[in-house]
Parts: structure tokens; C-alpha cells; sequence
């Protein structure tokens, strides 16, 4: 027959032993729960990026034009903000048949874009009016051409 002090050690050893298993189990369900989770954040950080991405103002280069016609109109597509902390660089892409004007008079820019042709502007700071939070892109050869905007940030 077992002596009582056989009998506590035995318990305190098997106390033990659930004890040692319990936290093995909870290690693994952690590692395994932040496994899970590291699955979503990153996803969700992908996410954010792409957002930021999205919100923060276009940077010099970054800034298209291309013609098109709709509903009977040609126009220039595109556009987008600018923070104007360096020089903006427009790029234009002309895929109509006939040479079209690219116009934006608070930047001083006035250019003929061939058909078919594609062209880097690049427009200094110093040209730029900072007084105007939109500027208006038109075409000069065309006046009822619809025009297109590009925004200042923080106007």
C-alpha cells in the first residue's frame, strides 16, 4: 500500500504532467490561431497599401491624357491630383485621326499633338499657378472639345 506521501508526490507529478500538456496545447492553438490570422492581416495590409496608393497624390510622370470620342464629343481622358512638390510631368497619347491641341493655361502649356503621336510634357514648378486648385486641360484647336481637370492636393 502506498505511504501518503507517495500518494501527493504521485498527484503533484500527474498535476504536473496536465499542466506541462495544457500548456503545450495552448502554445499550439496560439501559434496556430496567429497563423491564422496573419493570413487576413496580410491581406488586409495589401490592402491598405493599395489604398494609400490610391489616395495619395499622383507624383510627377504619373499623369495621363489620352483622346477619345463620345457620344459624338472628343475629349481628353484622364487627369488626376497633384501635390506640386516638383516639376508635374503630363503625358498625352493622341489615338484619334487628326492632330488635337493640349492646352492648360495656368501651367503655360499649349501644345499640337499629331495623330497617332505620344509626348512627355514637362511642366516646371515655376510655370505652375498656385493659386488655382483645378486646372482646365483643353484642346486650343477645338474650343467645344470637352475639357479635363487635373486637382491640386489640399485645395
Amino acid at each position: 500500500m502506498p505511504s501518503a506521501a507517495n500518494v501527493i508526490i504521485d498527484a503533484s507529478a500527474d498535476q504536473a504532467m496536465k499542466h506541462a500538456v495544457s500548456q503545450r496545447k495552448w502554445e499550439v492553438a496560439m501559434q496556430s490561431m496567429l497563423k491564422k490570422m496573419a493570413e487576413p492581416a496580410s491581406v488586409m495590409t495589401l490592402a491598405l497599401i493599395a489604398l494609400i496608393c490610391v489616395a495619395v497624390p499622383v507624383q510627377a510622370g504619373e499623369i495621363m491624357f489620352t483622346t477619345a470620342e463620345k457620344d459624338g464629343s472628343k475629349i481628353w481622358e484622364g487627369g488626376g491630383t497633384i501635390d506640386l512638390k516638383g516639376p508635374v510631368s503630363l503625358k498625352v497619347k493622341n489615338t484619334l485621326a487628326a492632330e488635337h491641341g493640349f492646352s492648360v493655361d495656368t501651367m503655360k502649356v499649349k501644345e499640337v499633338i499629331k495623330a497617332g503621336e505620344e509626348k512627355t510634357i514637362t511642366v516646371p514648378l515655376e510655370n505652375i499657378d498656385k493659386t488655382v486648385s483645378e486646372h482646365k486641360v483643353y484642346c486650343q484647336l477645338h474650343p467645344k472639345h470637352a475639357p479635363a481637370t487635373i486637382k491640386v492636393a489640399g485645395k
